[in-house]
């Protein structure tokens, strides 16, 4: 039997993201599912390895931080930008040969984002 290691529910979901890179700016990746304390990404392998220099062998030893900004569909304006920060804590690759999968563990939320994603999965549970 294996054990749950999630606390908080994970919804799926096939949102568009922007990945914040140290000088601003910005590329697109997909968040498969999220929960209030992280997410996890699809992306290609250049998409990968902007994000971490370490690519598909990044493990959580090696402390990579990532900067999220996603706005959330059917939510009111004033709560529908998300800005997250979290650390790698998986690297997988996905069923196709250029797909991987990055798990974020959340470590900080910008002013009013923790609610607003509360409210949201909520909403969807």
């Amino acid at each position: 039997m294996v054990e749950e290691k999630r606390a908080f529910d994970r919804i799926q979901t096939e949102h568009s993201i922007k990945i914040v890179a140290a000088d601003g700016s910005t590329f697109p990746a997909i968040a498969s599912n999220i929960s209030l304390t992280g997410m996890l990404i699809l992306c290609d392998e250049p998409t990968l390895n902007r994000i971490t220099p370490h690519g598909a062998a990044t493990t959580t030893a090696q402390d990579v931080h990532v900067r999220v900004r996603m706005v959330l569909p059917d939510v009111p304006d004033s709560r529908s930008k998300l800005g997250l920060f979290g650390r790698i804590i998986s690297v997988r690759t996905g069923g196709n040969t250029d797909e991987y999968r990055i798990g974020i563990q959340f470590t900080d939320y910008e002013a009013g984002s923790y609610n607003a994603l509360e409210l949201y999965i909520d909403s969807r549970l």
